[in-house]
């Protein structure tokens, strides 16, 4: 009886661990496929490929970043005025302003977090630094927080903080 018990014991920890596991594993290869979807995102911006951009996203998608007010786009054209505004508002603007190519802006990604909120829904952290190649001064730092959301089993952006 003792032996019986013990048994079922190691059998129903077994089961646990690879459910565990098996979860653990699953959420990993969400991960991979919204990290691969930011660097995608990001790609596109500094392309600046708004049409490819606006891809990413579902809708409607909230936005708050170098601007005063949460802005809501509710469909492709509308994410790309937004990003042009954002892009107007962003600290590099005024190194452009100044006729110097985005190109010659170093933007380097320190870290990413990423934070499961539910099964379709996960938040991605980035703190990053943008500096000028030539000096390596500092334009600006800070993070940004992206809302992924699986959507027919694709992952989009629905919020960019």
């Amino acid at each position: 009886m003792l032996l019986e018990y013990i048994m079922k014991k190691i059998l129903l920890s077994l089961v646990m661990t690879l459910i565990m596991t098996a979860n653990g594993y699953a959420d990993e290869i969400e991960i991979k496929k919204i990290k691969d979807k930011h660097d995608t995102y990001y790609k596109y911006l500094f392309e600046n490929d708004m049409n490819s951009l606006a891809n990413l996203f579902s809708f409607p998608a909230a936005f708050k970043g170098f601007v005063n007010e949460v802005q809501i786009a509710k469909n492709k054209k509308e994410i790309k005025n937004i990003y042009e505004n954002l892009i107007k508002a962003a600290p590099q603007s005024k190194f452009a302003n100044k006729g110097i190519n985005y190109t010659e802006i170093n933007t380097k990604v320190e870290n990413k977090s990423i934070f499961k909120m539910r099964e379709d829904t996960y938040m991605l952290i980035v703190k990053y630094t943008q500096s000028d190649k030539k000096d390596n001064s500092l334009i600006f730092s800070g993070r940004a927080s992206y809302l992924f959301i699986k959507d027919d089993e694709e992952w989009l952006i629905s919020g960019v903080f």
